[in-house]
């Protein structure tokens, strides 16, 4: 299984949607509703956008408050069903029991390596000139929604469209995907996935995600 640089790129890209609004906008805090979707993805946003500025917290201190914002606000399990697609009614219990914690593992890894290979600096300057505009909000189906933004960012020109799919789980909507110019980041992942559950079965897949996670852990520690 090969993860291409065009998907842990959307890592990098995935935080620059989430920094849109700062500058432009004022932070915008929790919703009292909790029926709105799109409030929910604001709240992320400035949770996210708080971490970034804090010039004094450290690295490890940083990761762990945006492991926490991702933990709380992502829906893993959702994540982690859709990722494995239709193998995943072919799994015991014990094997999606030990998906989900792996493949959120990876997940935050990946995208934590793209984002700490910015310097804060960056960051905050991307923060500082990217803006956000949040368009609409759809119905999915019951528990689901789709929210429709587009980023504008200052070394493209022409605006990003990012939308975010969300599931009302444990009394608060979450996000399960995100698609950046109709790319969605979780279906790239299932295409994978499911060549390596095609050809090699479940355990397979699963030593390579461990692979996957040692080596994200090994290089964030260089």
């Amino acid at each position: 299984m090969k993860f291409n640089l065009r998907t842990l790129a959307l890592g990098a890209l995935l935080l620059f949607a989430f920094a849109g609004p700062a500058g432009a906008q004022t932070p915008v805090q929790p919703s009292a509703s909790s029926g709105d979707a799109t409030a929910s993805v604001k709240t992320i946003i400035d949770q996210s956008i708080v971490v970034f500025k804090d010039q004094q917290i450290s690295a490890p201190d940083r990761e762990k408050k945006l492991r926490g914002i991702a933990e709380s606000h992502f829906d893993f399990a959702e994540m982690s069903k859709s990722a494995i697609g239709y193998h995943w009614k072919t799994l015991t219990p014990a094997q999606q029991s030990e998906f989900v914690p792996l493949f959120t593992t990876f997940i935050e890894d990946a995208y934590l390596s793209r984002i700490e290979s910015y310097s804060v600096e960056k960051i905050n300057q991307q923060i500082q000139s990217s803006m956000i505009q949040f368009i609409k909000q759809t119905s999915d189906g019951p528990g689901y929604a789709e929210v429709f933004s587009t980023v504008v960012l200052q070394d493209r020109k022409d605006p990003i469209a990012v939308n975010y799919l969300m599931s009302y789980d444990g009394g608060e909507w979450k996000i399960y995907d995100i698609t950046i110019d109709a790319i969605s980041v979780i279906a790239n992942y299932r295409n994978q996935f499911n060549r390596v559950l095609n050809n090699d079965g479940y355990d397979k897949l699963v030593s390579l995600l461990r692979q996957k996670i040692q080596g994200l852990q090994q290089q964030a520690a260089n």
